[in-house]
């Protein structure tokens, strides 16, 4: 791959954004790298995965002399092919943290955004920039952000193009936590090995219910997912070894 790196650590696979001298800008091979390695990944045998990034920024969004070679043709063709990476990396059935180290911008903040969980550095920050290069931010940001932390807080870091600091996001909720720098990969890789723990089809049906949540049948979807979960060996395991467990502390 040219501008990912792809590792594994146990039964966690860490997706590394890795042309930090480009700021881990996003262009389209970046896009199609991310689709065809997500794809590959929520059908092997990965339990969980982490997308983190190598260099000092965690993305400066999407590139910006490249999208100024796009006419606004070419945008209308390829917007539907672009939003298709994130619903990808959104939908995928395995746990995705991102591992947020430093800045996290436009595009960027997207790829948090999809994610299950964010973890950052304190050194992290976000913004939405677009409306300061004449756009603002499309592919689904806006109603993923405002789900996340709340329409006030959305609507000034959209409106504004003003980037919030790693203790601001945490405040809003943008962030699950906050690490010293020195210890944010490996939380994401004790993170990433409890869900992987964890009987892998309720995690991944449990993943999904908050995707089927927004449908308007959730409650049939709920219900023959659950009695699918029931019927699956792997729950009968985790039930008896829960209740060996509490026998073996009973005195």
């Amino acid at each position: 791959m040219q501008t990912l790196l792809l590792e594994t650590k146990g039964p966690v696979a860490w997706v590394w954004l890795n042309q930090s001298r480009r700021l881990n800008a996003i262009d389209i091979t970046t896009l199609t790298e991310l689709r065809e390695t997500f794809e590959a990944l929520g059908q092997d045998t990965t339990r969980a995965i982490v997308l983190a990034a190598h260099g000092p920024v965690f993305s400066a969004g999407f590139d910006v002399s490249w999208m100024a070679r796009q006419d606004a043709e070419a945008v209308a063709r390829e917007l539907a092919d672009v939003e298709a990476v994130y619903d990808t990396i959104e939908a995928c059935s395995k746990p995705v943290i991102a591992a947020i180290q430093g800045p996290a911008m436009g595009g960027g903040l997207l790829l948090a955004l999809v994610a299950d969980f964010r973890l950052a550095s304190e050194e992290a920050s976000f913004g939405a920039p677009e409306v300061k290069i004449g756009i603002f931010p499309n592919l689904g940001l806006i109603p993923r952000l405002e789900r996340i932390v709340g329409v006030g807080a959305a609507k000034h870091m959209v409106l504004t193009g003003d980037p919030v600091t790693a203790a601001e996001a945490s405040r809003i909720g943008l962030v699950e936590q906050v690490l010293p720098p020195e210890t944010l990969h490996s939380k994401a890789q004790s993170l990433a090995e409890q869900l992987a723990a964890l009987p892998a089809h309720a995690v991944q049906v449990a993943k999904g219910a908050f995707a089927a949540a927004q449908g308007t049948d959730f409650v049939s979807w709920e219900r023959a997912k659950f009695v699918a979960c029931w019927a699956r060996p792997e729950r009968e395991a985790a039930m008896q070894a829960f209740l060996q467990m509490r026998t073996d502390r009973q005195p």
